[in-house]
């Protein structure tokens, strides 16, 4: 059976129980064993983030007294970038607030049970898949190209090269950038300019004229456009 190192941060010193107990019966259901660490402090959550093994999974509450959820969720994925957040909280409105963490589920406490289950469901449907998806492209010169989708940020234009940005770097290829298009547009990749494909993962904000990235890079943005892109980020938000 396999093993998730699961952590509960809420100061519902009440709902902790309630929510470890409802994981880990889930994550038996589904041949998953954990054992969820309970935290009521964003501080002891802290001090278990810098001194103990990771956790895989954070389920967090955004209205946490001395640390912002949202703010703790970022020292969480500079720690592990690839740990898994969900969001157990009351305050609905902030549900766009996220949107930079790129949670994997915001559970409402109004309807805590119908949230969890769906939050669940969408946790276990990426854990079964790999770690990194990886794409095969071939450029102008025959060659294959294996791309990380995964940690692809976005692609530049530069001439007859295509300047590929990724978290581990960058490399240049010989093709179209209509050519990346039609390759990973399927993969939800976002055309925000004649000269930028962005990974709508790494999407932080969208503003008139460009838009930033979640490691403060700045992208123009085409004004004909916006709309689309706007539309294609929250379906991407919607559906992941």
């Amino acid at each position: 059976m396999d093993q998730f190192r699961v952590a509960i941060c809420d100061d519902e010193i009440l709902l902790l129980p309630q929510l470890s107990s409802m994981v880990k019966s889930y994550f038996r259901s589904q041949n998953f064993e954990t054992e969820p660490d309970t935290f009521a402090s964003a501080q002891d959550l802290l001090h278990s983030l810098y001194h103990s093994p990771p956790h895989d999974i954070y389920f967090l509450d955004i209205d946490i007294p001395e640390q912002d959820g949202i703010c703790l969720a970022e020292k969480i994925k500079d720690r592990n970038p690839d740990a898994y957040i969900l969001f157990v909280s009351a305050r609905e409105e902030r549900v766009f607030d996220t949107f930079r963490i790129q949670p994997l589920a915001f559970v409402r406490k109004s309807n805590f049970a119908e949230d969890m289950k769906k939050a669940m469901k969408t946790l276990m449907e990426h854990l079964d898949k790999p770690a990194d998806q990886m794409l095969d492209f071939q450029d102008e010169l025959g060659h294959v190209i294996p791309l990380n989708l995964t940690r692809l940020m976005y692609i530049e234009a530069n001439e007859k090269y295509q300047n590929l940005v990724s978290t581990d770097g960058t490399e240049l290829i010989r093709c179209s950038i209509s050519d990346l298009e039609k390759a990973l547009v399927p993969h939800h990749f976002i055309r925000i300019h004649r000269g930028y494909l962005v990974n709508p993962q790494y999407i932080y904000r969208i503003n008139t004229s460009d838009i930033i990235l979640d490691g403060g890079q700045k992208l123009p943005l085409s004004r004909h456009r916006k709309k689309e892109v706007q539309s294609l980020f929250f379906a991407y938000n919607k559906t992941s």
